[in-house]
């Protein structure tokens, strides 16, 4: 993966700092919000996140086989790309605030998701039109907030936010 401009807002993300205070940037949802790490991981842990997650993905890679094949046929190897810089260069640090909160491994699972996504769909930005719910997400990490549930069916709902 080539994007670095892209990869270096991961990297300078503060983690987690803004926590229980309403997101500094606009994004494109409605949001509901959570105020401890007990309310977030109960967010984070009910199916219908991992559901939301799971379909916006989905999305992604539906759009891109109906109308970019040839840009989908990279999928595999961004993917692994992806992971391998989140795994080089991220996980350590989520781990770490996971450990210095008590919280559970499905926490780094659900970050690395989010990520992975936001990447994913960052490297295909030459797709018109292509699904950006991730890139919403990566907005809420970068103002130091979490992401952690969905509220309604996606994709219509709230997105919750600790």
């Amino acid at each position: 993966m080539d994007n670095s401009k892209f990869l270096n807002r991961i990297l300078s993300i503060d983690w987690f700092n803004n926590c229980g205070n309403p997101i500094k940037q606009n994004i494109n949802y409605t949001v509901i919000y959570v105020f401890s790490w007990d309310e977030a991981k109960r967010c984070y842990t009910d199916p219908v996140w991992e559901d939301t997650t799971l379909e916006a993905s989905n999305a992604l890679s539906e759009f891109l086989n109906n109308k970019y094949k040839s840009e989908f046929a990279n999928w595999n190897k961004i993917a692994r790309e992806g992971k391998a810089f989140l795994e080089n260069n991220i996980v350590h640090k989520i781990e770490a605030f996971r450990e210095s909160n008590n919280l559970d491994k499905t926490f780094t699972d659900c970050v690395k998701w989010d990520l992975l996504g936001a990447i994913m769909e960052a490297s295909y930005s030459k797709c018109k039109n292509r699904p950006e719910f991730f890139l919403e997400l990566l907005k809420v990490y970068e103002s130091g907030n979490f992401p952690c549930g969905w509220s309604g069916k996606w994709p219509d709902g709230k997105l919750i936010i600790f």
